[in-house]
């Protein structure tokens, strides 16, 4: 299945079929040099996410398609960033650390919607080393 982000973030995917979110979403990571990861789709309607395991490092991604992706992971790993900056085709807009100490990157594609995410995770002292990234 030759597969990238534009059959599941750049238009919608197979809303309410899982299987299908999870394959694509995989073939694209796997087709990006993530190859010993597969994701399992764990809620198939917007927002999408799907969650997997890569080198031991808990990862889920969530997004609304064409608007807002969140790498979430329990280890911050500047490959896994990266990887998904080339499967959107655009650098991330903020990182930061939650409560709970998981490491959370977001995206979006319009530049004001980032803007107003990072003023909010600023202003919450439950979000720590809130960083720019773009």
């Amino acid at each position: 299945m030759a597969t990238n982000a534009t059959t599941w973030f750049y238009k919608e995917p197979e809303k309410g079929r899982p299987y299908f979110i999870s394959e694509r979403v995989t073939h694209t990571f796997w087709a990006n040099r993530l190859s010993d990861v597969y994701f399992t789709c764990t809620h198939a309607e917007s927002p999408y996410k799907v969650e997997g395991v890569w080198q031991g490092i808990k990862v889920e991604l969530e997004w609304e398609v064409g608007k807002h992706f969140v790498l979430r992971s329990d280890k911050a790993d500047e490959g896994l960033i990266a990887v998904c900056a080339e499967v959107l085709g655009f650098k991330p807009t903020v990182t930061y650390t939650d409560g709970d100490g998981n490491s959370i990157t977001e995206w979006f594609t319009k530049a004001a919607d980032g803007k107003e995410r990072l003023k909010v995770l600023q202003g919450n002292p439950a979000y720590k080393n809130v960083r720019r990234k773009s």
